[in-house]
């Protein structure tokens, strides 16, 4: 006789459930809970992108060693400030959902008219995750988030699985271009913050072919776009990593391969994504209190009146002030003293202020969902709550539904933290 698990097992339940504290039915793709009181439905993943193997021969030999990283990520970037297309990089994209599909239209054609030899099961790949991106794009348009629970989405989601499980057993790079579809539906659609699955395949995709940023260079001009992919996947871990408080997935050298175009299209300063990649590793060792206490002053001196009269000026206002409130917060960690409320209450005023002047149709608006939550963590107002609220709901409403659960996390730290009731 089997026996029936009792109780909630919360390791098992959607994360909806899991955050109003409900019993879960386990029903997939949708349980009856969620279906009941319309919220989204959403299930931890388990996607295994690549097993482990003790042969490797079908892959790219480097005879340079593994990197270590040991950087601090004050200038990670620094060396990236020129043109990056002699990598194979194509700064004329600008980042987001529809530029990343694209991207994927421009690499489908490249293995069509290049002259390399691709294998089929990879052209395959490309082809069919190209379709399934654009089909959940115009579902979405259509009906909304439910669409990526329909019986054609589920389909079509399941032959691109099929077809990059095989591409990933043959360690073929293309497959990187699968797994970043995957993930930036994920970060988009999936529960706010807990994209890294997708992160850990990819590392361990690229750890087969690159070792040092030479090997990946090398692949990248192979290889017409994976640089901006890879970008992405960058992007995902250092923002994933601040949310979540996990460690960064990435080395130092595969972030010196991001190009500053990226940032730029994001909104996001170069030293102030700089100061997040320190941040995220210093979870990992000592921290000097008054090193932060330099960097979080750099980036308030950096805002200028000039910034709020832009889109990308209030982006980075946004960026730099978050930046700060996590600067604090960690030399509150350290320290363990208690700094001034009220001081962090006006940065967060100002993140707001920012927030609320910028247009919701601006290119920037969607790649502020960290900072926003991050900020959100720090809400001590109803009114700081008001705008992180409308914040999620402009991103729900907007033509592809993003952030479906990132209200309900904030909401549940601000009951926490007495903030609401």
């Amino acid at each position: 006789m089997v026996k029936k698990p009792r109780g909630i097992r919360r390791d098992r339940h959607c994360h909806s459930c899991r955050a109003q504290g409900i019993r879960c039915d386990l029903n997939r793709p949708q349980c009856h809970a969620c279906v009941q009181g319309q919220r989204t439905c959403s299930y931890p993943p388990r996607v295994l992108w690549v097993r482990e193997k003790k042969n490797t021969a079908s892959a790219s030999s480097s005879s340079s060693s593994p990197g270590v990283s040991t950087g601090a990520g004050a200038s990670v970037l620094t060396a990236q400030k020129q043109d990056n297309e002699s990598v194979g990089g194509t700064p004329k994209h600008s980042v987001g959902l529809y530029s990343f599909v694209d991207l994927l239209d421009d690499c489908y054609r490249y293995i069509q008219d290049s002259q390399r030899v691709f294998p089929e099961e990879a052209i395959q790949l490309v082809a069919r995750t190209l379709e399934f991106a654009r089909s959940r794009i115009h579902g979405a348009k259509q009906g909304g988030m439910a669409d990526a629970f329909s019986l054609s989405s589920i389909q079509r989601q399941m032959a691109v699985l099929m077809g990059l499980e095989q591409v990933v057993e043959s360690a073929h790079p293309l497959a990187l271009f699968g797994i970043a579809t995957f993930a930036i539906f994920e970060v988009c659609s999936g529960p706010f913050g807990r994209w890294h699955c997708h992160l850990h395949g990819a590392r361990s995709l690229l750890d087969l072919h690159c070792h040092n940023r030479v090997c990946l260079e090398s692949l990248g001009r192979k290889i017409s776009g994976l640089v901006d992919v890879l970008g992405y996947m960058l992007w995902f871990d250092v923002t994933g990593a601040l949310v979540q408080g996990s460690p960064l997935i990435f080395d130092d050298w595969h972030r010196e391969t991001l190009q500053t175009s990226f940032l730029d299209s994001v909104g996001c300063p170069l030293e102030t994504f700089e100061l997040f990649v320190h941040l995220a590793q210093s979870k990992c060792r000592n921290v000097d209190v008054v090193d932060l206490s330099w960097r979080a002053m750099e980036q308030t001196l950096q805002v200028q009146s000039s910034d709020w009269k832009s889109d990308q000026g209030l982006a980075a206002v946004v960026y730099r002030y978050t930046a700060v409130i996590l600067t604090f917060s960690r030399m509150q960690t350290v320290s363990g003293t208690v700094r001034s409320s009220q001081v962090l209450s006006s940065i967060v005023d100002r993140v707001c202020d920012a927030v609320v002047q910028m247009n919701p149709q601006s290119k920037f608006y969607v790649h502020l969902a960290s900072p926003v939550y991050l900020t959100g963590m720090h809400a001590r107002t109803k009114a700081q709550c008001a705008v992180v609220r409308s914040y999620w709901r402009n991103c729900r409403l907007g033509d592809f539904p993003r952030y479906p659960d990132g209200q309900e996390q904030c909401e549940r730290i601000w009951r926490d933290n007495r903030v609401i009731r």
